[in-house]
């Protein structure tokens, strides 16, 4: 009788089986036919028989169940290799069903099997993924194949040695496209036994969703920026560096009087600037090649240009190269100016032609002398009082032009949480460093109209030299050894009267302009005593700065050595920064330079005695705060920044509570649960201010909710305002990091 192994008993232990059975049976018969004597008499061969018989009767009766165990055996196997292929059939249509390209690869990274969406992701090397192949062979097809597309400074050599080296790890994964506009997801991983295995994911219709839903929200960020042109009093317009137009203002189309059907996005430069020296600049055809051979090849920054219309008014040209290659040309209405100055002009020649001739008539000419000089006071004190009006005006508008880039920022860092691919990172980066350019252009600007305005009062007081140098020489240092600078800070323990804020923004401006165009070497920040004075310097090893040129540095948008490849570019405002700061604190600025050997900025204050020190309890160390048990109320009129502060603050787990108004902030308190853990409100609302707000929501509260106020107004008055409630102050534009960390902050105390 056959019995039948079960169906989980391997095969090979049955065939080694098999073999010791034929091989104890090969034994048996030969002992037999050994252990048979025919000599000797006819007694002894009775006897033989006899043992013969019972030995044979027993050897057949072993040979019989060795054969019933021969046939088990092979039954067993035939079962096993029965069971064997239908596994490996289930296994294949198993395979087959998936969506997804497999394969399989042993130990020796040999192709065990692959399934029929793998091969053909590639249908020009379909045939080649044989069994048996080797992956380094199936890596050389893959790179070969005309189906896969390479980055543009790849080749197929370094393509496939990457791909082996990832097979490699024990777990990897990349995105891959394809011809025709398709992608695919690749991963690997290694088994337990070492066998790998592959997938490849079609992501194609992913890819293309995300990429328009990209383009969409790209799309709006353009608006912003438009919107923020538009806020512009200057005409401006910005070129590709093939000379194409990319962006305008409406003021641009106004000041040169252009139909619209030449201001269209890629129109040619060419084409604008000849109608224009046709039809506007009629009579003024070498100021129109000035400008024609500046944009033709603007190698540097276009100073400014003044072109006559035909109208008789007077456009004022200039333009700045973008990092890019690119061009943004601005233009100024000065007409008014002009006129104003020509007047003070003949005013003056009128004046003197009058005393030369009536020179008799002494006291007639000092009277109307004198009638003149009132008058010309009047005019020049109308002028300061237009331009102290118009710097008034700027610095108050700077929350309406700060708000769009603060919304823009904002949704710039929610982009770039979104889980973006290479390319659109790639294109996130830039946008965000064209806002930063913007933000740092704008801000500074807004700095400049504050001190023009004397709207920013200084606060003179004992300080520590040293605190104010080693803070700056630490924030520096990253900077420094990227560019492989040696940054040092020698100690001092002076102390001088000046106001911390301001001091510290001069140092910063000078320390930083060192790094920035000192290019070997290395940048040395101390301070000395000069008698009663504090002499702070800033030495640098940079190219230098000729004499002539030692005041020109501090004027607005004036910057050397642009012509420099390796030399970054800035906007030119740092310097003007530093000169009105220290005319603010009455402070005293040198310049010290050697051309190709470095300059000295040096700086001085009043000397004075260490202040009295105040013993203060040492505080706990303060443990850190998650910020998902948290409740904010957040009160913006913007309904643009509202939303991108609610997904800022959600995105780290903080339930956000939105209000566009005092009033529906006091209604959104009546109906919580608790109270919430902070306040975050934006300084200028339609009603009221965020103080107030925040003032009216502590009174309802019942006690003093931790408070930031946000807003684009850095004058004392209102920082002071902010801070005299006890209410963080946080200046827009909003940097994500410097708001988390001042929630932070905030909460914990």
């Amino acid at each position: 009788m056959t019995v039948r192994r079960p169906a989980h008993e391997p095969a090979e232990p049955l065939e080694e089986r098999l073999r010791k059975l034929e091989k104890i049976n090969r034994a048996l018969m030969g002992r037999v036919e050994r252990s048979t004597d025919f000599s000797g008499n006819g007694f002894s061969l009775f006897q033989t028989a006899i043992v013969l018989e019972g030995q044979v009767s027993a050897r057949t009766s072993d040979l019989k169940r060795t054969l019933e165990d021969l046939s088990d055996a092979y039954a067993r196997l035939e079962d096993a290799r029965d069971d064997a292929e239908e596994a490996k059939q289930n296994l294949t249509s198993a395979i087959e069903a998936v969506s997804e390209g497999f394969a399989l690869f042993n130990d020796a990274e040999e192709l065990v099997m692959c399934n029929t969406p793998f091969r053909a992701l590639l249908p020009d090397i379909e045939t080649r993924l044989a069994p048996g192949t080797p992956f380094p062979r199936i890596a050389e097809f893959f790179s070969q194949s005309r189906h896969l597309v390479l980055d543009q400074h790849r080749s197929p050599e370094a393509w496939r040695a990457a791909r082996i080296d990832l097979f490699r790890k024990p777990h990897a994964a990349f995105i891959q496209k394809l011809s025709q506009d398709r992608w695919i997801q690749v991963s690997n991983k290694k088994t337990d036994t070492g066998a790998t295995v592959v997938f490849q994911t079609d992501i194609t219709d992913i890819v293309r969703a995300e990429r328009l839903r990209r383009e969409r929200e790209l799309d709006e960020q353009s608006k912003i920026l438009q919107a923020t042109l538009d806020h512009l009093p200057q005409g401006i317009c910005m070129f590709a560096s093939d000379l194409r137009l990319k962006a305008w203002n409406h003021r641009f189309i106004d000041l040169l009087s252009l139909p619209l059907r030449l201001v269209t996005p890629l129109a040619s430069f060419e084409r604008i600037w000849e109608w224009a020296g046709k039809s506007v600049f009629v009579h003024d055809g070498a100021g129109v090649a000035a400008v024609s051979g500046w944009l033709r090849a603007p190698s540097a920054d276009l100073d400014s240009i003044e072109l006559g219309k035909s109208d008789g008014s007077i456009l004022s040209v200039s333009g700045n190269v973008m990092p890019d290659g690119g061009i943004v040309v601005s233009f100024a209405d000065v007409t008014e100016e002009r006129r104003a100055s020509a007047a003070l002009r003949e005013a003056k020649e009128t004046l003197e032609q009058r005393v030369e001739e009536r020179t008799a008539e002494l006291t007639r000419e000092v009277i109307e002398r004198r009638a003149i000089e009132v008058e010309l006071i009047k005019a020049r004190d109308t002028a300061e009082e237009l331009t102290k009006s118009k710097t008034r005006f700027l610095a108050a508008a700077s929350h309406d032009v700060l708000q769009p880039l603060n919304a823009a920022r904002i949704f710039l860092s929610l982009l770039g949480g979104t889980g973006l691919d290479l390319r659109q990172q790639h294109f996130a980066g830039k946008v965000d460093k064209a806002f930063g350019s913007v933000e740092e252009v704008l801000g500074t600007l807004l700095d400049i109209s504050r001190y023009d305005s004397g709207s920013v009062e200084a606060n003179i007081v004992p300080l520590s030299v040293a605190e104010i140098l080693t803070t700056l020489a630490a924030e520096f240092q990253p900077l420094a050894d990227q560019k492989q600078l040696r940054l040092r800070c020698m100690p001092s323990g002076l102390y001088g009267l000046s106001d911390a804020r301001l001091l510290r923004q001069i140092i910063q401006n000078l320390v930083s302009n060192a790094v920035r165009y000192t290019t070997r070497g290395g940048v040395l920040v101390g301070a000395r005593r000069r008698g009663g004075m504090i002499s702070v310097e800033v030495w640098d090893t940079g190219p230098g700065i000729p004499a002539d040129k030692r005041d020109f540095i501090f004027e607005e948008f004036r910057r050397l050595n642009q012509d420099v490849p390796d030399t970054p570019k800035g906007a030119g405002l740092g310097l003007a920064i530093v000169r009105r700061i220290a005319r603010l604190l009455d402070h005293p600025i040198a310049v010290r330079s050697v051309i190709g050997r470095g300059s000295c900025f040096s700086i001085e204050l009043p000397l004075c005695a260490p202040p009295r020190r105040v013993e203060h309890k040492a505080s706990a160390e303060r443990l850190p705060v998650d910020l998902a048990s948290f409740t904010a109320i957040v009160i913006e009129n913007d309904l643009a920044i509202l939303e991108g502060m609610m997904e800022l603050l959600q995105e780290r787990g903080m339930r956000a509570i939105p209000a566009v108004s005092i009033g529906e902030a006091l209604e959104t308190l009546q109906s919580l649960e608790k109270t919430p853990d902070l306040i975050i409100a934006d300084y200028h609302l339609d009603q009221g201010t965020g103080t107030d707000a925040i003032a009216a929501i502590r009174r309802a509260a019942g006690h003093a909710i931790p408070a930031i106020a946000v807003t684009a107004d850095q004058t004392a008055k209102v920082q002071a305002e902010i801070r005299k409630d006890h209410i963080a102050y946080l200046r827009k534009p909003i940097k994500t990091g410097d708001l988390f960390a001042l929630i932070r902050k905030v909460i914990a105390e």
